[in-house]
């Protein structure tokens, strides 16, 4: 499933759950360079799929970031910063990283097979890559 979707380069981690855990035996760590795919074709293959990504306590968002266009981030800010261009809550730590602290975080989201399937089309028709 991960190699058909995102091919050979992915190298999916198995964790198990803690001991004891109820409903669930653990969960797959993948690249964030990967996620998008993967989680696409999880949606379109059963609906729906939950993503969990956990962030360190200091967040780290780049320039590049906050100055783009297009909606893929691959920073801590989880897109939140993407193209706004907006620095002033930020500490500049050298030519091109902004650091913010911002205490643990988890995000949790999830992705319908309709949402997915748009997706995929619109980088189609736009010929970027996820």
């Amino acid at each position: 499933m991960f190699k058909t979707a995102a091919g050979k380069a992915i190298r999916p981690t198995w964790i198990d759950a803690p001991p004891g855990s109820p409903g669930w035996a653990g969960y797959w760590t993948i690249s964030r360079q990967h996620l998008t795919v993967v989680a696409e074709a999880v949606a379109i293959r059963d609906s729906l799929v939950n993503v969990e990504m956990h962030y360190s306590t200091t967040e780290q968002c780049d320039r590049r970031c906050k100055n783009a266009k297009g909606d893929d981030c691959t920073c801590s800010c989880e897109g939140k910063n993407h193209g706004d261009g907006d620095h002033a809550s930020w500490t500049p730590v050298g030519d091109t990283t902004l650091v913010k602290s911002s205490g643990t975080r988890i995000a949790t989201r999830q992705l319908t097979r309709a949402e997915a399937e748009a997706a995929r089309l619109q980088r189609s028709l736009n010929g970027s890559q996820p």
